[in-house]
């Protein structure tokens, strides 16, 4: 903690030099500040590159940019069982192997966040905030500061320990003192020397520096009209801090432990650099929630409408008004040697194509869980998108579903097989154009969900079902039949937990969910369709092992002042 402190005390001080993953280990792609002096226009160029780091590729056969750590996040759950598992990109993620510090997923996550936090950090090192920096200059420190502020969510919620109900794991932990630990905060004024030295941040600072980016954000962002998806504007910056305090009100409605501690931190001199949070309770946490979800939908948002949902060649490919923010994927960005014709979003998630492995040829069909598919009412026009087993096979049921297969061939597809995404323009053959989509990263219907959830905790549970049966049956049921039959808080969670697992599958949403509500991971049970060797079920009240996310064990060699978390490998029941 002592070196924690003494960090932030010098980080008020320094002045803006390298940043980001340390350089002798992850070479970047981007400028360095060395070369910002030699660049026309830097600041604009670095802060159109920040979205370029979302495609990323990364060595694990999966890993496709952010897009393939969705599809990370994904897998770890139990949303999107694998029809075959001979070409499943994922099978670390089954099989609970390899998850550990030397392996891919520890490998590729780390250096594609601190490479994107790097750009980030170059850009705001480039625009010194006078009171002559222009409003377009100021645009580019707000999408700067939210896509960092976007990256140390993500990491927060993944590195940070959270008990998982098996000994040999919580135990360890608990001897390496990394319970509440996140990981390193570095800005736009970390120096290369200190990357090497410093320590992971507890979850009070962490939690205050997000919240402090995102309130600049906010302030620079006003007024700003973005022109692509993948641009940041105030209502991602709401959809953000809707995200980080309902984190935060979960968390503190759990342990009265972590709110204090919380509190208790509000005035150290070492985080004075950092806004205060402000809170006393975790009801206001949710108060806040609700607030900024709302905020977000009233900046010209709203839910897919079914109409979109079932376009076979703009759905789930192409930004709409629903969308607050997607990585875009253009044919330029597909270049020669990074695989893209079988590492890409679209070959692993659509079943419509001929590149990529989820197709008729390599059959890594991509399914709904059994379990999760049967609680889906008739009245949710949603259910079309995956197949029914009573319909698979069978020709005159083609109709149904909207697929860009002839029925013939749609009638090879598997019981369960997801019809959500397509390939963009119905190009199913060349990946240039197919595989050249938007992905969803922050939707209308996560707010309608936080809004819910968070209304139930601080106006009372009748006020939450009434806010998720308004939702859905305005936007989700054809008939208004929908009823949430919750009679506790944590029955309401689950449905909430529910509905996001229909909503937003495959696009890598869930995976904090499960991990801030601590909810068991189920994949065996009686008609699963999980492939056998993936059927582990992890305990109720706890996170998954897997979900506790290890550090790449390059950047504990070169920082020996961070503790790894547990290797979770192999640990399930």
């Amino acid at each position: 903690m002592k070196q924690f402190i003494k960090s932030i005390i010098f980080l008020g001080l320094a002045v803006p030099t390298l940043t980001g993953c340390l350089e002798e280990v992850y070479p970047g792609q981007g400028f360095t500040q060395e070369q910002l002096k030699e660049t026309d226009n830097s600041a604009a160029a670095l802060s159109k590159a920040i979205p370029g780091a979302f495609l990323r590729m990364g060595n694990g056969n999966g890993h496709y940019g952010y897009a393939g750590l969705a599809m990370d996040r994904e897998t770890m759950g139990a949303e999107i069982p694998v029809y075959s598992t001979l070409y499943d990109f994922y099978q670390d993620e089954g099989f609970d192997h390899q998850l550990g510090p030397e392996y891919y997923v520890a490998t590729d996550w780390w250096p594609f966040y601190y490479e994107l936090i790097k750009k980030c950090n170059l850009t705001l090192g480039a625009v010194p905030i006078t009171e002559f920096t222009s409003a377009e200059e100021l645009a580019y420190v707000g999408n700067a500061l939210g896509y960092r502020a976007f990256a140390y969510y993500d990491m927060a919620c993944a590195y940070e320990y959270k008990k998982t109900g098996f000994t040999q794991l919580d135990s360890k932990a608990e001897a390496d003192k990394i319970y509440g630990l996140t990981v390193p905060i570095r800005t736009e004024f970390t120096t290369q020397q200190e990357a090497t030295k410093d320590t992971r941040a507890p979850f009070y600072a962490m939690y205050r520096f997000i919240m402090t980016d995102l309130d600049r954000a906010e302030k620079y962002l006003q007024g700003y009209k973005r022109t692509s998806a993948n641009m940041i504007d105030q209502s991602v910056i709401f959809g953000m801090k809707a995200r980080l305090w309902l984190q935060m009100g979960s968390r503190f409605e759990k342990s009265s432990t972590d709110l204090q501690a919380q509190i208790s931190h509000e005035n150290d001199e070492a985080l004075a650099i950092y806004n205060k949070l402000g809170i006393t309770s975790a009801n206001d946490c949710f108060k806040k929630a609700a607030q900024y979800a709302r905020l977000a939908i009233s900046q010209g948002h709203r839910p897919t409408t079914k109409a979109e949902w079932f376009n076979s060649t703009t759905g789930f490919n192409t930004a709409n008004e629903a969308w607050l923010l997607a990585v875009q994927i253009n044919s330029n960005d597909m270049t020669n040697g990074s695989h893209w014709n079988w590492k890409n979003f679209v070959g692993n998630m659509s079943s419509e194509n001929t590149f990529g492995v989820n197709n008729l040829e390599y059959k890594a069909f991509r399914e709904i869980d059994a379990a999760l598919y049967k609680t889906i009412e008739a009245g949710d026009w949603r259910k079309s998108t995956w197949i029914d087993p009573a319909d698979a096979g069978k020709t005159d049921a083609y109709s149904k579903y909207t697929t860009l297969f002839k029925a013939a061939e749609w009638a090879q597809l598997p019981a369960y097989t997801g019809l959500k995404f397509h390939p963009r323009s119905g190009e199913m053959k060349n990946y240039k154009v197919g595989a050249a989509v938007d992905i969803p990263l922050m939707r209308a219907e996560e707010m309608y969900l936080i809004e819910a959830e968070a209304k139930a905790h601080y106006e009372g549970l009748e006020a939450g079902k009434q806010a998720l049966t308004n939702y859905l049956n305005t936007y989700r049921y054809d008939d208004g039949s929908y009823l949430c039959n919750a009679t506790t808080m944590d029955g309401f969670n689950d449905e909430i937990l529910r509905q996001k697992r229909i909503e937003f599958w495959g696009e890598g949403i869930v995976f904090f969910d499960y991990k801030r509500l601590e909810k068991a991971v189920i994949r065996r049970y009686d008609g699963s369709n999980h492939p056998e060797g993936y059927q582990f079920n992890t305990k109720a009240g706890y996170v998954a092992p897997r979900m506790n996310i290890c550090l790449s064990h390059y950047e504990t060699m070169y920082n020996e002042n961070l503790v790894n978390n547990p290797n979770p490998t192999n640990v399930h029941e």
